[in-house]
């Protein structure tokens, strides 16, 4: 249900200066932007956690049993208990799945823990004038980053993903983001891509046939390196040693990728789990997921007595 509402939130409007504004950005469009799509990626679970959204609701419960009734208190009521459950759900998963390092290449759903870094050969993300972000919402939401931790690299795909962030974290103390060097979580579904083994046949006859075309196109180096009896043509029996030449190059490069690393990856989560990213400590979140969690519950019985009550 919350897939479907998030596409009745607004799209991240974009940035453009107004007369006044030194450096060129809108800062209000940007508070806009994040607004929005703080809600939309953290979903409504991850508000109802927040103490604002207390207060809030407890003034518009209030508001319904004056201005319309008390029988109308069943809606929050329900909407308290499945806060509930959504935000007890997510502190189990919290506390009961066991951090994975990635030098041990476990696979399925596993916890994360390392630090965020952007991928290789970027150097810059984000809006100007501000540090350099990661993930940066309203903006920068989809491209991928990664987790590094002391044994390897997983890179995240965030586009599915619930993605919790705390503010504070440089001057502007409103800005929601994550930033290079910063404390990562992850709770989703990894795999390991690894160099195929399938149909190595097929493979190698594919390589074979780009390498010798690419030597073919360098003649002159070419027949300094195969032209045994000097007469500036390769004749068949050195187009033998040249084949095998290109056979043995090949063989042994696959080999090699063969016995590399493979790449770690998240990018979801199997039907009816979390695919959770953050860079608030996991202690810290489980907690608050509790005390939310045990907080929504008393809403609930509250307010079923409140509307039972003539």
């Amino acid at each position: 249900m919350w897939t479907w509402l998030r596409t009745l939130l607004p799209e991240p409007e974009p940035v453009a200066p107004f007369a006044g504004d030194a450096d060129g950005i809108n800062w209000y469009n940007v508070a806009q932007n994040q607004r929005f799509a703080v809600l939309r990626k953290g979903g409504l679970i991850n508000l109802a956690s927040t103490w604002r959204f207390a207060l809030f609701g407890g003034a518009g419960c209030f508001l319904l049993a004056e201005q319309v009734g008390r029988e109308w208190l069943l809606l929050p009521a329900l909407a308290s208990l499945w806060f509930a459950l959504g935000l007890y759900r997510r502190y189990r998963l919290i506390v009961d799945t066991p951090t994975s390092r990635l030098s041990s290449s476990a696979q399925g759903y596993v916890e994360l823990s390392g630090t965020a870094a952007l991928p290789e050969g970027e150097s810059s993300r984000g809006l100007p004038h501000l540090p350099v972000t990661v993930w940066l919402p309203g903006y920068v939401e989809d491209q991928p980053f990664l987790l590094e931790d002391a044994f390897g690299r997983c890179l995240l795909y965030p586009q599915a993903a619930e993605i919790v962030t705390r503010t504070g974290d440089n001057h502007l103390f409103l800005l929601h983001a994550i930033y290079p060097g910063q404390t990562l979580y992850a709770l989703g579904e990894l795999r390991t891509q690894r160099h195929a083994h399938g149909n190595v046949a097929q493979e190698r006859r594919e390589r074979l046939a780009v390498l010798l075309a690419d030597w073919k196109r360098d003649d002159h180096t070419l027949l300094q390196n195969f032209d045994a009896d000097g007469n500036g043509q390769i004749d068949p029996d050195e187009w033998q040693n040249v084949l095998a030449a290109a056979q043995q190059w090949v063989d042994a490069d696959i080999r090699v990728q063969q016995r590399l690393p493979g790449t770690h990856v998240m990018s979801g989560a199997q039907a009816g789990q979390l695919f959770l990213i953050t860079n608030i400590p996991p202690e810290q979140l489980a907690r608050r997921y509790q005390w939310a969690a045990w907080l929504h519950t008393l809403a609930w019985w509250g307010l079923m007595a409140a509307a039972h009550i003539r």
